[in-house]
């Protein structure tokens, strides 16, 4: 037996065009004309997430919770040719704090002179006066292309996220803010160590 989730689907009258054009994007990429990164930020939360798990018949699994919860922001892009991961925490989700990611970006591809397209989704900061400044000095470089609305399946870095919090974040409490950021640290330093294993999650293997 399988449990239902709930799905909206996209109301994006260019749904299928911007679809088709993202599918051209991933062509390009793999014929190494472009550079393709997908997008997002992922919630980091001292209270731990819980998710089903293994344990032993009879017996249920106790998740300690702190007595006040503390929040942090990763910015992520993963290259879906590469594998590659470049990643960002921020204390808050807003336009600076997208704008060093992207910074990160280009400082990551600096030697590379192919067009770096950088897939996004329609969250107000990646658009904001703030972030078009921070893309101005990129925009010989680097194009955004927005997904259709409503549409988080379209954006593979979606997989990483939940590769890491089933991985690291869910169902364990950290001793504090710092220890939490400490270990998504090393499951992405994990991760761009085995790039095909990236591809294997993002569903964009070679």
């Amino acid at each position: 037996m399988i449990r239902p989730v709930p799905f909206v689907a996209s109301p994006d009258p260019d749904y299928q065009k911007k679809f088709r054009k993202l599918v051209s994007l991933q062509r390009r990429s793999q014929e190494g004309k472009v550079i393709l990164l997908y997008e997002d930020e992922v919630d980091l939360n001292l209270l731990p997430g819980i998710m089903s798990c293994w344990t032993k018949r009879g017996t249920q699994k106790r998740v300690p919770t702190p007595g006040q919860n503390v929040k942090r922001y990763g910015f992520g892009a993963v290259d879906y040719v590469t594998g590659h991961v470049v990643f960002e925490v921020s204390e808050h989700k807003d336009s600076d704090s997208f704008g060093r990611l992207v910074q990160q970006i280009m400082h990551h591809y600096e030697g590379d002179k192919r067009r770096i397209v950088l897939v996004l989704d329609n969250y107000i900061i990646h658009s904001s006066k703030i972030t078009q400044k921070a893309l101005a000095p990129f925009k010989d470089r680097l194009s955004p292309f927005f997904l259709p609305t409503y549409s988080p399946h379209l954006n593979c870095i979606e997989l990483l996220w939940r590769h890491l919090r089933r991985t690291v974040t869910h169902n364990h409490l950290f001793h504090g803010i710092q220890a939490l950021i400490e270990a998504v640290g090393t499951f992405i330093d994990g991760m761009n160590k085995t790039p095909q294993q990236v591809l294997s999650v993002i569903g964009a293997s070679q």
